[in-house]
């Protein structure tokens, strides 16, 4: 009996210690989801159904893209383009950088679209976007000068490049990644159901140049340019 008394005084063990600590925990909810980090830049508001045409300067600027980003219908203008931002000039250069937030919530199917053009002048795009995202649609053309898209590492899908007087390069890094698929490159590896699909529902990109070269790389390679 007294070595009984001296062993319930020496606390509980730790098979005690074990349960009760289970018992704490129940009904204890469990840590709420934080989403990544948006890359976006601070002091930028997220935007949606970007249009800006400039025909007599350039057009430069850095946007925070928010496909599902729903706006008042009164306040928008009738739209000729489909695409979620759309920038263009007819003389001068027409660059973008793009930063892709919260497409991961879009509908089943659906794309984030996004061009880029010039008549007269080099158009350049640039894309940052998370791993986790919908599928995105992408065209940068120019009539008169150097077409340029850099892609996020999560791109995956065709890159059609066409130029009628000049040069098709790709990165080195984007090079090695790349399949030639009849006048396509495709970036990356497809899988089984996307083998046999006749429809192809994921990332894709024209880039393309009239009378000037056509470059496409990674967002985030120092440039160094490999022709094709």
């Amino acid at each position: 009996m007294i070595l009984g008394e001296e062993t319930s005084k020496s606390g509980p063990s730790k098979f005690e210690q074990a349960a009760a600590s289970a018992m704490v925990g129940e009904g204890v909810p469990p840590p709420a989801y934080e989403p990544p980090p948006s890359l976006a830049p601070p002091g930028i508001p997220s935007s949606n159904f970007i249009s800006i045409n400039r025909r007599l300067s350039e057009s430069k600027g850095v946007y925070v893209l928010d496909p599902t980003l729903r706006l008042p219908q009164s306040i928008l203008r009738p739209r000729y383009s489909k695409a979620h931002l759309s920038i263009s000039a007819v003389l001068g250069e027409a660059f973008a950088e793009v930063y892709i937030v919260n497409s991961e919530s879009m509908p089943r199917g659906s794309r984030t679209r996004i061009e880029v053009s010039s008549a007269v002048g080099s158009t350049k795009l640039v894309l940052h976007a998370p791993d986790r995202r919908a599928p995105m649609s992408v065209s940068v053309s120019a009539h008169l000068g150097e077409a340029t898209l850099l892609l996020p590492r999560s791109f995956r899908g065709p890159i059609r490049l066409s130029t009628t007087l000049g040069e098709n390069t790709l990165s080195p890094a984007l090079r090695a990644a790349t399949v030639p698929v009849g006048n396509r490159l495709f970036v990356g590896t497809w899988n089984d159901t996307e083998l046999n699909s006749k429809e192809w529902t994921g990332d894709e990109a024209t880039v393309v140049s009239t009378l000037g070269s056509v470059y496409v790389a990674y967002d985030d390679e120092v440039e160094k340019r490999d022709k094709c």
